[in-house]
């Protein structure tokens, strides 16, 4: 075995030290020539801005916006993202004259009248203009309209103004509030507003203002083409089917739908949905109580007799919407039920404790 004296070993570690030096020279000359050599070719070509578009973050917030169908109105809210600036990417509100500032801008840009897309193109040439940003590349995205709203009204659960940017469907706005009420009839109507009828109708000027849906279709998928487009501006109502009462001795008393304002119930059907009349109840002093703002107390009492129309001698009465239905209940005939109901009761535990104790 032999062992480097420290002389030998000061000599390797000098020749490994000038090894490293020479490797990392030659490196260094390497990459010196590269950037001389990219220094003499021509510019690179301007990235795509549509491409870097979308890399940018979206905040449109309807799930079906179309950003070339709406126009920037004053009170709009912008979210405006400039590629790889993030001092300046940022919310910016359209002012009441249709105007925007910017901080790096000397002067307001006008928003208002402009697609998001369109006003996009404005910023880029303005800072290219001003000398700020060379190739800026920019993206607008409409976060909050207040102009741009549909009404949404009638038999919904949170009957409200819902904002959508652009085109958008109507099973998206019922959604919005809160989906069809327990009322809802069977007719969801679409009042069209300037929008709708320039995008649907441009060159047939006496196009009906109003679309009857219908809801069960609607609502099931049994025709796709139900879920029509609904533009800013539009009016949805839901119709009312009405609600009528049936009360008192009655074996189901509580409120029931109808499908349609135009849907008829007729007394007898409407006792036969609540589970007809009680044993106890007095059939013959039966009332209907309608609202009539004429009346006196704000409403009208309608007598009738069941008895007489389950047996043909009176006809049947149609019910109007908000009708209430009333079935009072015998005092005599309830206690005189009691008693046999404890009669009986007492008989069959006389039987029972007989059959027990039958000797």
């Amino acid at each position: 075995m032999t062992f480097k004296t420290s002389s030998s070993r000061e000599r390797d570690e000098i020749r490994a030290a000038r090894q490293l030096a020479n490797a990392f020279l030659a490196l260094t000359v390497v990459v010196t020539v590269c950037g001389f050599l990219r220094a003499q070719q021509p510019e690179a070509p301007k990235p795509d801005v549509a491409a870097s578009r979308t890399s940018a973050p979206a905040s449109v917030t309807s799930p079906a916006s179309l950003a070339g169908d709406y126009l920037i109105n004053p009170e709009d809210v912008l979210d405006v993202y400039v590629f790889d600036v993030p001092d300046i990417s940022h919310e910016y509100t359209v002012n009441t004259a249709g105007m925007v500032d910017f901080p790096l801008l000397p002067e307001p840009m006008k928003a208002a009248g402009l697609s998001p897309e369109g006003f996009a193109h404005s910023l880029e040439g303005e800072f290219q203009k001003s000398g700020r940003l060379r190739h800026p590349q920019i993206t607008v995205a409409v976060k909050q309209s207040r102009r741009s709203v549909v009404v949404v009204e009638g038999a919904v659960r949170t009957p409200q103004v819902v904002s959508v940017i652009g085109k958008t469907k109507l099973l998206y706005v019922l959604s919005d509030a809160g989906g069809v009420a327990d009322e809802a009839g069977d007719v969801v109507t679409v009042t069209r507003g300037e929008l709708s009828r320039r995008e649907m109708n441009p060159t047939n000027k006496t196009a009906p203002s109003t679309v009857a849906v219908d809801l069960k279709a609607l609502i099931d998928g049994s025709h796709p083409d139900s879920n029509i487009d609904i533009f800013p501006g539009d009016r949805v109502t839901v119709e009312r089917g009405g609600l009528f009462y049936v009360m008192g001795d009655v074996g189901r008393p509580g409120g029931y739908v109808l499908r349609s304002r135009e849907e008829k119930m007729t007394v007898l059907q409407a006792l036969a949905l609540a589970g007809d009349a009680n044993a106890t109840a007095k059939k013959n002093k039966a009332l209907i109580i309608r609202k009539d703002p004429k009346a006196q107390n704000g409403r009208t009492e309608i007598a009738l007799n069941l008895q007489n129309m389950l047996v043909g001698r009176s006809p049947d009465q149609t019910l109007q919407p908000n009708d209430i239905l009333y079935v009072p209940g015998s005092g005599r005939k309830r206690a005189t039920h009691a008693l046999g109901n404890a009669a009986v009761g007492t008989v069959l535990g006389a039987v029972t404790t007989l059959a027990i104790y039958r000797p």
